[in-house]
């Protein structure tokens, strides 16, 4: 009987652990990036001509990294809570998510504008048929700094 009571105390106790650690990663945040310092600053079109001219070295540079990018506003879609930096003469851009805390500067940005955003780059996609332009991924992006 004692023997039964501790393998079943043992479940228990086991079981409580794992709800508590499950209960603990369902309510964790991702940490901001406002009080985050960069690991690069770059410009806006010079991010995206290294990435055209060589994807895989950039990918290795830059991936999952933070990012201090500087450049022109091209688009701003505030449905999406995004905006979008570069040269307003090229198709290609650098595609700022804004973090959730940034929802009311999304509106007050303006087209032509010279801004800087931090952000944890996420990747590239390239446009192979050459129409539509390649885009720069930033996620959780916060203006200034």
């Amino acid at each position: 009987m004692n023997k039964k009571r501790t393998i079943i105390g043992g479940i228990v106790v086991v079981i409580a652990l794992a709800a508590g650690y499950g209960w603990y990663q369902y309510n964790r945040t991702v940490q901001g990036l406002a009080n985050v310092s960069a690991d690069f600053t770059v410009n806006a079109t010079d991010l995206i001509k290294e990435f055209v001219s060589s994807e895989d070295a950039t990918n290795k540079k830059y991936l999952n990294k933070i990012l201090s990018v500087k450049g022109i506003v091209k688009n701003v879609e505030a449905a999406q809570n995004t905006v979008v930096l570069g040269d307003t003469s090229d198709m290609s851009g650098v595609r700022c998510v804004l973090d959730s805390t940034a929802n009311t500067t999304v509106g007050s940005l303006q087209k032509g504008a010279l801004i800087t955003i931090k952000g944890a780059i996420t990747g590239f996609n390239k446009d192979e048929t050459g129409l539509l332009g390649s885009d720069v991924q930033l996620n959780r992006c916060v203006i200034g700094n």
